[in-house]
C-alpha cells in the first residue's frame, strides 16, 4: 500500500478544516484553540494553531494523508515540516473575501520556495451570496502561472472536496513525483 501526503492550505476561514472534516474517513486530528486577534473572532470563534489531519483511503493500494495548515501568518512557521514528502499543494480562496482571494498567489509562492509539487486552487463558498466579482477574481489570481488549475469547489460538499483531491492526484504527470511518505 502507498501512502501519498497532500497540504490544504489557504488563509483563515478559507475552510481547510471543514475540508478535512468532510473527507476523512477517521475523525480529523485538530489543532484549534480560540481565536485572540479581536478583528479575527467576529469572524469565527476557533482557528487552527498547528494543523489538521485526515486520512482517505481511495483503494487498497492508495492511501492520502491530508494535512492543513493554520491560516495564520504567525503560525507559518509550521510550513517547512508539513510539506516534506508532500505531494501535492490544494490552496483554498475564499470567493466571497477578496482578502483570502489575494493571498491565493501569496501561500503559491511561499510554498514553491519550500518545495516545488503540483499545485490545485480550490476557490471555496461558492454556495454563498456577495462573491468577488468574476473580473475582480481572474485579476488577483493572474499573478499565478498559467499551468495552476483552478477549480471550484463548496468545502462543506463530501463530493467536492473528494473531487478536489482527486483532481490534484491527477496533476502528479510521472512516476518523478510520487515518492511514498515515509
Amino acid at each position: 500500500m502507498m501512502i501519498f501526503k497532500i497540504i490544504i492550505t489557504g488563509s483563515f476561514n478559507a475552510g481547510k478544516t471543514e475540508f478535512i472534516r468532510q473527507i476523512s474517513e477517521i475523525d480529523p486530528i485538530t489543532t484549534d484553540k480560540p481565536v485572540t486577534e479581536k478583528e479575527l473572532k467576529e469572524i469565527k470563534a476557533f482557528t487552527t494553531v498547528a494543523m489538521d489531519f485526515g486520512r482517505l483511503t481511495i483503494d487498497s493500494d492508495l492511501v492520502i494523508h491530508l494535512y492543513a495548515t493554520p491560516g495564520q501568518e504567525r503560525f507559518d512557521f509550521i510550513y517547512p515540516l508539513l510539506v516534506k514528502n508532500a505531494l501535492a499543494l490544494i490552496i483554498l480562496g475564499d470567493i466571497t473575501d477578496k482578502k483570502s482571494l489575494k493571498a491565493v498567489p501569496h501561500y503559491y509562492k511561499k510554498f514553491i520556495t519550500l518545495k516545488r509539487i503540483p499545485t490545485v486552487v480550490a476557490l471555496t463558498k461558492n454556495d454563498l451570496e456577495n462573491k468577488v466579482p468574476e473580473e475582480k477574481i481572474k485579476q488577483i489570481l493572474s499573478e499565478l502561472p498559467d499551468d495552476i488549475p483552478i477549480i471550484r469547489i463548496n468545502a462543506t460538499d463530501k463530493e467536492d472536496v473528494k473531487k478536489a483531491v482527486l483532481f490534484a492526484l491527477e496533476q502528479l504527470d510521472s512516476d518523478e513525483d510520487i515518492e511514498e511518505v515515509v
